[in-house]
């Protein structure tokens, strides 16, 4: 599967995950849509405006990473808080709970990757 940039649509979103604020997903493989035979639930770039958070939400079904490429943040995990910066990366595993808020003057970017935890074919 291929997915050149030149394809790929910028959308504003509002509460993330019921957060607060807003910002951009660039999606590589929108939610929802299904590729067959794989794992694979979404694959997007994320932009948090400032101020701006994905609300804490569980993973039951599935597992998630957020990659932060710039921006700095706070990133949460089952009641755990650690600062989130260039380079991070975290990865929330089935049964886990977990957030992010940016708290950088610039938006926080950063990629997300979800996985079921099975095959759905």
């Amino acid at each position: 599967m291929i997915r050149k940039a030149s394809g790929l649509e910028k959308v504003r979103r509002e509460a993330f995950t019921n957060g607060v604020g807003g910002g951009y997903a660039t999606h590589a493989l929108p939610p929802g849509e299904k590729i067959p035979g794989s794992r694979f639930q979404m694959v997007s770039r994320i932009e948090l405006d400032p101020g701006s958070s994905i609300g804490p939400h569980l993973h039951g079904e599935n597992e998630e990473i957020y990659w932060i490429l710039s921006g700095e943040g706070i990133y949460s995990e089952d009641g755990t808080e650690v600062s989130a910066g260039p380079g991070d990366v975290f990865i929330a595993l089935q049964g886990q709970t977990h957030g992010l808020k940016n708290t950088g003057s610039g938006p926080l970017e950063m990629i997300a990757v979800i996985v079921a935890d099975r095959n759905p074919n």
